[in-house]
């Protein structure tokens, strides 16, 4: 996904997530991360984690793909449009 549409786009989480941690395993970014023999889940640069029962995005490494929406069990995760600053 090119740079431009990132920014364009934010995961927005309801209330309604139950922890089950699906979008943590079919999030591209950790998929990656996952993968490397060195991984450390307390120190990688995850684009997802769940903490306290609760999905976690983390703007700065999510690439906005939509994979966690589309999987939510619960609808808790929702990929919406922003609108740029300079408009």
């Amino acid at each position: 996904m090119a740079k431009a549409d990132k920014k364009n786009k934010k995961i927005v989480q309801s209330e309604k997530c139950i922890g089950c941690g699906i979008c943590y395993s079919v999030c591209p970014v950790n998929a990656k991360l996952i993968k490397n023999d060195d991984f450390d889940p307390d120190t990688a640069d995850l684009a997802l984690r769940v903490i306290d029962g609760k999905a976690v995005i983390d703007d700065e490494f999510c690439v906005r793909c939509g994979a966690c929406s589309k999987i939510c069990p619960v609808e808790s995760l929702t990929v919406v449009e922003v609108e740029s600053a300079s408009a």
